[in-house]
């Protein structure tokens, strides 16, 4: 995001030399040289961050020095501006009558503070750039490097119909947690098949519990989607770590009965009115991804068992959750994909950009088995890999160098060590768009015509293509979905 900060103050101090030549005397051949630096500086960002998996401490304190550089330029040139403001303030007049802009004492004492700001930052810079040695390298520099990426224009169309929503080898867990809700029971394969007595008109708590990655959201929503239909009162709600009761409280409140939050002084209150409106019907809550046995013990005391056949649906990480809640409870693992599931889903979505018609060299399928067996049965792995590749040609050599770069051990963090891949991967252009979503809270919406608004005022999108601004984000935010 430092390279987006950068591009904007090239553009001020640009409009500075342009617009601003006469109030800048002096100190023009300065604030010229500052523009110079800052395009150098902005390349070395650029150049580095293609290469940030190699990078080490000494690289990454060099760069920070180089941040740090730009910004207080950036400063300055708000310092002046500021000041310059104060002045018009006092005289408005006072711009229009330039040949007499010398008698004013701040003319001189304004350049004289920006040339000597400058002066420093230059020493500063000079021995910041002195110190430049291969600090960054890229262990594929002297590898084959025929094969070129995709080109962003090219990225919008999809051949294949890629349903982010399926997750292949789930069908038979869809229909086990349906039959644990007792929706359907005759399609269940689990042994457990029963049918409705006194037992199962209890609220019956169901937690869906693995790994991160395996699909334990697109499966709980997959079931919302079937179930919902069956309970007069449903909701899916998303918990995530950052966990807050009064705001979980007040979700499950509006969703049910918005007017009621008005009445609500404390948690008491949510608590009596969530009860209240529950024990009437029958529902279905989903609560996805849940960090902490905390959660059920600040939740359940609004959530009523009056035996009429209630469900509470969880997703976790964490099995401790799914045993900490009240009886009768359940929990469900979802499987890994085996190995075929996983070259089906890795090629499909690998695929999405490419005619049909055009199946790429024979030997791809060879790399592809040893790409999918990275990702270790996990569905989003494979499908941010599987991302990965569709922007790469489809040849054996530029899969080959993907698979070169997934050098992690066979044990580990495999969907994580995927998703900072995907990162690494992502072109420089859109990756400062994706870093400052990191600025909002998790699970946050946000309206993507005013996500784009932002962008562009952050000065992340430059002209390019004969496009307006606003179609170039767009473009940017559609590769952003395309990698989720």
């Amino acid at each position: 995001m430092a390279e987006g900060v950068v591009q904007f103050a090239v553009d001020k101090l640009g409009n500075m030399i342009s617009n601003e030549a006469q109030l800048l005397g002096g100190v023009k051949d300065q604030v010229e040289w500052a523009q110079t630096k800052l395009r150098e500086i902005q390349c070395c960002l650029r150049d580095a961050d293609s290469k940030g998996t190699t990078r080490n401490a000494l690289a990454e304190d060099w760069l920070n020095q180089l941040r740090n550089v730009a910004y207080r330029i950036e400063d300055t040139i708000d310092t002046f501006h500021l000041e310059l403001e104060k002045e018009y303030k006092k005289d408005p007049s006072l711009f229009g009558r330039l040949k007499s802009w010398s008698l004013y004492p701040w003319r001189v004492l304004g350049r004289h503070k920006l040339g000597q700001e400058l002066d420093k930052i230059k020493l500063e810079l000079e021995e910041i750039l002195k110190r430049k040695t291969d600090y960054i390298k890229d262990p594929l520099q002297d590898q084959d490097s025929g094969s070129s990426a995709v080109d962003l224009s090219k990225r919008r169309e999809v051949y294949q119909d890629v349903n982010e929503t399926e997750v292949f080898g789930q069908n038979a867990a869809r229909k086990d947690i349906l039959g644990l809700l007792l929706i359907h029971d005759e399609t269940s394969t689990l042994p457990q098949k029963r049918k409705r007595d006194q037992e199962t008109s209890k609220r019956v708590v169901i937690t869906i519990v693995g790994p991160g990655g395996l699909g334990k959201t697109t499966l709980a929503h997959m079931v919302y989607q079937i179930a919902k239909d069956y309970f007069a009162l449903h909701m899916m709600l998303s918990v995530s770590q950052q966990f807050s009761q009064i705001d979980l409280l007040t979700k499950m409140l509006s969703k049910l009965d918005n007017s009621r939050l008005q009445n609500c002084k404390d948690i008491s209150d949510f608590i009596v009115n969530l009860k209240e409106l529950l024990s009437s019907k029958r529902y279905l809550i989903i609560l996805d991804d849940v960090w902490d046995t905390i959660v059920w013990e600040q939740l359940k005391d609004a959530l009523p068992d009056v035996e009429n056949g209630s469900r509470v649906l969880m997703t976790s990480r964490d099995e401790k959750v799914a045993k900490s809640v009240d009886h009768p409870r359940m929990s469900y693992k979802p499987r890994f994909l085996d190995d075929n599931e996983s070259l089906e889903l890795l090629l499909k979505k690998a695929r999405q950009y490419q005619n049909p018609s055009e199946r790429g060299p024979e030997n791809l399928c060879e790399v592809a088995v040893q790409l999918s067996k990275k990702c270790k049965g996990l569905p989003l792995a494979l499908i941010v890999l599987g991302g990965i590749l569709s922007l790469e040609e489809h040849t054996y050599s530029a899969w080959e160098r993907v698979l070169r770069t997934m050098n992690w051990p066979d044990e580990g963090k495999d969907c994580m060590n995927v998703l900072n891949m995907s990162y690494h991967y992502m072109p420089y252009e859109v990756k400062q768009c994706f870093l400052y979503l990191a600025l909002f809270p998790e699970d946050h919406e946000i309206r993507a015509n005013r996500l784009i608004k932002m962008w562009i005022a952050e000065g992340f999108i430059q002209h390019k293509d004969k496009k307006t601004l606003e179609e170039i984000v767009e473009d940017y935010l559609k590769i952003l979905c395309q990698r989720a």
